[in-house]
């Protein structure tokens, strides 16, 4: 029996398990299925994993540096071509020898499945030309990704409409990293964009949608994202995603819609051991909604735009984000159940899933193929990212201070830490620095490391744990500590932890060693004590690209997708807020270094520099940057003479939302809605 993961985690990095199950000869290993085979199960989930390659578009990379592979992360078109070249093997294995076709180890009497094999040989053949042409934003390249979504359409449906095939495929599933159980040529999940469903998805204030109505028109969408997205088609898949942003913003803004959601939450334990109660399963539950609509917004407020410009980094950011998006829902079983699927992947009743598509909304793509240790294994399709030692230092100070965070406020909810108003003060500076550390390294790094990271540290857990955090923290401050705020606190902290140890999987220290996601000291996140000497925490705000503190950080928003981890060849990079931060030793000889004085780098962000002793370099910004980059960590406090205000503070380029009286109260009010609108101010002044 194999064990499911059940931690919200970013399983595009997650690659899996080796599935043999007993009768059944058949590989979804890397090492194993890329091998010659005459069985369609094994066929089935080297061609699911293209599929899902192919999701957002292939690409090659933006810069020389991408392309070659840099910091472990290998350009996904190479990859798809190796997928279909395995299957043209396959296939042609299988012509020869009919009577050696195999599903699952089992043998197939199907008179129909020679000429189907003969008809995918050649569609085949069309994936692998067209695969090369696809990348970029040409219109040559535009015309070979419709072609590819296409064909593979026809190959999934021509499969699946063989009603032998599909049962035989269907009995033969297979569990993958995502925590779901697959079939061979699993069909994409089904959605609808049509007026009607986009209205559906809206809903209105008053009446909002169910998370099922949303989640069939963003399945429309991220339907409409295989082969990539273009002039042609990117119009449609915006106007999608705004519905989907619109439908969960009334849903986040209902406490009547949430309510429903989470109606039936039972006490349960966080995936790191901590216990929490029913109130505080639903309060994380609002995280997660939360989460996915930020992550949502940042799909139409940066990555869209960038396939105009940076279409291979586009590909590689709209991949991870939209495939983070279904992990969040489906991983929540409260989530799940709203969406309408019965296949929850961290509920061990459920059978998970064992049909040919994904069933309701914000369905599950088939997984990428497996890596050969286990659930929790790496090695398969998408490798851990390599940090640099810049990236190390960042990486040890967000685990250790989102731990340590973690624990101050559950002592604060559990009232074992009885904080002072000051208190409460300070610790609100720390999380919004906190926030603004992590906003502002992803920002400045650009390159495969914002693909993977910006729907975390940008616009996702991070921005929507620190609004819950803060908020809950004001609600004590005015009004003492409840269940509610307890739970709102909580509920953040849990984010918090999560995210961290979401990193520890995902990348690897450099050399050599593992990050240790529930370490509380900087020495402690890496297996050996990776971190620059003297790196400490409480993190003070944005950092430089060598993990400095700046005042003029780089807003994530706008770096186009160039930054310390991927120059941009054209010498400037979008996201430059200003000059750069004054510096000694940073013009080292690493790739894509500056050779000026401090940190002026080649020309693109005004804080580039090189890591000492010429490594990557690693150049962070700010999406809560704007009006000179200061933090949000100032100015919340409500007092004695006007609880439930929060204060417009411009001084020193500070602006923070206003909120009546009537937000709070004494027991019954509207936390969320608090969270709401700090949520909303992150966003609205990143």
């Amino acid at each position: 029996m194999v064990t499911v993961p059940s931690t919200i985690r970013d399983t595009e990095g997650l690659d899996g398990v080796t599935i043999t199950q007993p009768g059944n000869q058949f590989q979804t290993t890397i090492s194993s299925a890329l091998a010659v085979s005459t069985d369609l199960t094994q066929a089935g989930a080297v061609f699911n994993d293209a599929v899902r390659l192919s999701e957002g578009g292939l690409w090659t990379g933006s810069t020389t540096v991408e392309s070659a592979s840099a910091d472990n992360q290998q350009p996904y078109e190479p990859m798809y071509a190796q997928d279909i070249n395995a299957l043209q093997a396959d296939v042609t294995a299988m012509l020869a020898n009919p009577g050696a076709v195999t599903v699952g180890g089992q043998t197939i009497s199907d008179p129909a499945l020679a000429g189907e094999l003969s008809e995918i040989q050649g569609q085949l053949a069309t994936l692998a030309h067209e695969a090369p042409l696809s990348v970029g934003a040409s219109a040559a390249a535009a015309a070979a990704q419709g072609t590819i979504a296409l064909t593979q359409q026809q190959i999934l449906g021509e499969v699946n409409g063989d009603t032998t095939l599909a049962h035989a495929l269907n009995a033969a599933a297979y569990q993958s990293g995502t925590g779901f159980t697959n079939v061979g040529f699993q069909q994409l999940p089904t959605g609808s964009d049509t007026p009607t469903a986009l209205a559906a998805a809206e809903g209105t204030a008053a009446a909002p949608p169910t998370l099922a109505q949303v989640g069939a028109v963003f399945n429309a969408a991220n339907d409409l994202s295989v082969g990539g997205l273009n002039a042609t088609n990117l119009a449609e898949f915006n106007t999608d995603m705004q519905a989907v942003v619109t439908g969960l913003t009334n849903i986040v803004n209902s406490p009547t819609a949430l309510a429903a959601i989470e109606a039936n939450e039972q006490a349960g334990m966080s995936p790191q051991g901590q216990p929490l109660t029913a109130q505080q399963e639903q309060a994380l539950t609002t995280v997660h909604i939360e989460t996915v609509l930020a992550q949502t917004e940042l799909q139409l407020n940066k990555f869209d735009g960038m396939y105009a410009t940076n279409p291979n980094d586009a590909a590689r950011s709209t991949n991870d984000n939209m495939l983070d998006i279904v992990d969040i829902v489906n991983n929540d079983p409260a989530l799940a159940a709203a969406a309408g699927d019965v296949s929850v992947a961290n509920n061990g009743a459920q059978p998970n899933q064992t049909f040919a598509a994904s069933t309701g909304g914000f369905g599950e793509f088939a997984g990428y193929l497996n890596g050969v240790g286990g659930v929790n294994d790496h090695g398969g399709t998408i490798l851990q990212y390599q940090d640099n030692q810049a990236q190390t230092n960042f990486w040890s100070q967000f685990i250790a201070q989102g731990n340590q965070l973690n624990n101050t406020l559950d002592g604060i909810a559990n009232g074992t830490i009885n904080p002072t108003n000051a208190e409460i003060q300070s610790l609100i500076t720390q999380i919004n620095n906190y926030n603004e550390f992590g906003a502002s390294f992803t920002g400045a790094q650009g390159g495969v490391f914002g693909d993977r990271f910006d729907n975390e540290l940008l616009s996702g857990t991070l921005k929507t744990d620190t609004a819950n955090a803060v908020a809950g923290l004001q609600s004590i401050e005015a009004n003492g500590l409840n269940a509610t705020n307890a739970a709102q606190i909580v509920a953040a902290g849990v984010g918090f932890v999560a995210d961290a140890n979401d990193v520890s999987g995902n990348n690897l220290p450099t050399g050599g060693g593992a990050y240790v996601g529930s370490a509380t000291t900087v020495p402690g996140a890496t297996t050996t004590a990776a971190a620059t000497v003297g790196t400490t925490v409480p993190v003070d705000g944005a950092v430089d690209g060598n993990d400095n503190l700046t005042n003029t950080p780089v807003n994530g928003l706008t770096n186009n997708g160039f930054g310390s981890s991927n120059p941009n060849p054209n010498g400037n990079s979008e996201g430059n807020q200003a000059g750069g931060d004054s510096g000694t030793g940073n013009a080292g000889a690493g790739s894509g270094g500056g050779n000026g004085q401090g940190n002026q780098g080649s020309g693109y962000q005004g804080s580039q520099a090189c890591s000492s002793g010429g490594d990557d370099p690693a150049t962070p910004g700010n999406q809560d940057s704007a009006g000179g980059g200061n933090d949000v960590s100032q100015g919340f406090s409500p007092t004695s003479s006007n609880r439930g205000a929060w204060f417009a503070n411009h001084e020193g380029g500070r602006e923070f939302a206003s909120a009546g009286a009537g937000d709070l109260g004494h027991g019954d009010f509207n936390l969320h809605q608090m969270a709401q609108n700090f949520f909303e101010h992150l966003w609205h002044h990143g």
